[in-house]
């Protein structure tokens, strides 16, 4: 009795079904923006740059005593931890606070970074701190060091703001 022989040959030349291969394909294609580190690395250079570029202009803005361009840099629910450890919350106490220090204080700051990440919506710049005081009532000079950190938060509109910011050190007098 022959019977029709029900044994396929496989290819040497493809080892794999054709329905494998284009399973691998397809699950490559998704995964290849997640996995290449060219596919994140330009929104992520972008958002650091963009987040060193709010931390200078803060800088400058308290040196020159913006207050309302400082305040801005600040989101609505926002938390001052003073090296005190005070914690000043919301707006009109972040008012006071910088009202206070610019009616006292002419500031030569300088941040110093240690870290700049980003993951998703928040962010965070950590480091160091100088800053050369000059009390206003006196002329007198004061000098303070410590470390800070200052996360960020992206908000609904896409701009980034402070949530939580805080220094260690000791604070000037009058702060």
């Amino acid at each position: 009795m022959n019977l029709p022989s029900t044994h396929t040959t496989k290819s040497p030349v493809f080892p794999i079904s054709c329905r494998a291969a284009i399973a691998f394909l397809a699950f490559a294609t998704i995964l290849a923006p997640t996995l290449s580190p060219t596919a994140t690395a330009v929104p992520q250079t972008s958002t650091l740059v963009t987040l060193a570029k709010i931390r200078e202009a803060w800088v400058q803005d308290l040196r020159t005593k913006q207050l309302e361009r400082v305040l801005k840099f600040y989101a609505p629910d926002a938390v001052f931890l003073q090296p005190t450890g005070e914690r000043i919350a919301g707006p009109a106490a972040l008012r006071n606070l910088f009202q206070n220090i610019m009616a006292t204080f002419n500031s030569d700051l300088t941040l110093n970074s240690q870290n700049l990440e980003t993951s998703g919506d928040l962010a965070y710049d950590s480091g160091d701190f100088q800053e050369n005081l000059t009390i206003l009532a006196t002329g007198a000079k004061i000098t303070s060091k410590g470390s800070y950190i200052i996360i960020f938060k992206r908000q609904p509109n896409g701009n980034w703001q402070i949530v939580q910011h805080a220094w260690t050190g000791t604070p000037p007098p009058g702060t």
